[in-house]
């Protein structure tokens, strides 16, 4: 008899824990499934931000592939310009409201960082992969060097496609990590910020997050196509993990430190072509 009551509260013990646990994964679920913290409808507001969106975009996927082309130091501040300064003026001046209505928020970043933090770990062996790939060198050693701020923005010495000697100017490289660091705090304030907030003052929640993650996907075509494809679910995460904290600060961190990594991964595998040719590197990206 002992025994059977035991084995009974056993069973009610497990059973009563995976419900909650069912509860708790459901309910994490519903935060997305029902837009419970939807701004007030502001159809001005929505709209306004919907225009923006639209222009700026296209703006800048115009310039950044069809313009004239441009140097690092150029580009940063002329995306900067558009993604960080022409929101918060919009925002501040012209809708006449707080910068917190429109995600420029700190939220509940304790917890965030925490997930971030883990999914940068998470995402690390990813960047060992991909990094020593034909796409990701062709696409980011230039852009490290010739397309610098000076011809010798991380390698000493450059001719072409290929650094002349083993010299890094750390300087510069970390000068380069600085403003990539800038421009993706407006890059996610932008997507998951100001967009994505507007947004959701005249359009359902997923709705909402499929057009800024639309954005998102348009303004990384031409990068390595493993960027590019991954952006699309990849802006649909993220405007998931803002709207659960409240803010575009976590994603900031996540995109930059994998940014971070990304680089010098490729600068590693630059400087070591003959390590590319071990598994990690065999991935034909």
């Amino acid at each position: 008899m002992p025994f059977g009551r035991l084995s009974g509260r056993r069973r009610n013990a497990s059973l009563t824990a995976a419900k909650n646990s069912s509860t708790g994964i459901v309910g994490w679920l519903q935060e997305f499934l029902v837009d419970r913290d939807r701004p007030q409808r502001d159809l001005a507001g929505g709209l306004t931000t919907l225009a923006v969106g639209v222009l700026v975009t296209a703006f800048l996927f115009w310039r950044n592939h069809y313009g004239e082309q441009m140097m690092f130091d150029e580009y940063n501040l002329l995306n900067t310009a558009c993604i960080l300064w022409i929101p918060l003026v919009v925002v501040m001046l012209f809708l006449r409201r707080e910068p917190t209505d429109y995600g420029f928020a700190v939220g509940d970043t304790k917890e965030a960082m925490r997930l971030a933090l883990g999914a940068v770990l998470l995402f690390l062996p990813v960047v060992l992969v991909i990094a020593p790939g034909d796409g990701p060198q062709a696409y980011y050693v230039p852009w490290l060097g010739n397309y610098g701020g000076s011809r010798a923005l991380v390698f000493g010495m450059w001719h072409g496609t290929r650094h002349l000697s083993d010299h890094i100017d750390w300087a510069r490289l970390a000068y380069h990590e600085l403003v990539m660091g800038f421009y993706m705090f407006g890059w996610e304030y932008y997507f998951r910020g100001f967009l994505l907030s507007g947004l959701r003052r005249i359009l359902p929640l997923w709705w909402a997050i499929g057009l800024q993650a639309l954005f998102f996907f348009a303004l990384h075509y031409g990068k390595p196509w493993p960027e590019m494809l991954s952006s699309l679910p990849g802006g649909v995460i993220m405007a998931l993990v803002s709207i659960r904290y409240r803010s575009f600060i976590p994603c900031f961190v996540v995109h930059f430190l994998i940014s971070l990594s990304f680089d010098f991964a490729v600068v590693f595998y630059h400087l070591h072509p003959h390590l590319s040719h071990l598994p990690v590197g065999l991935m034909p990206f």
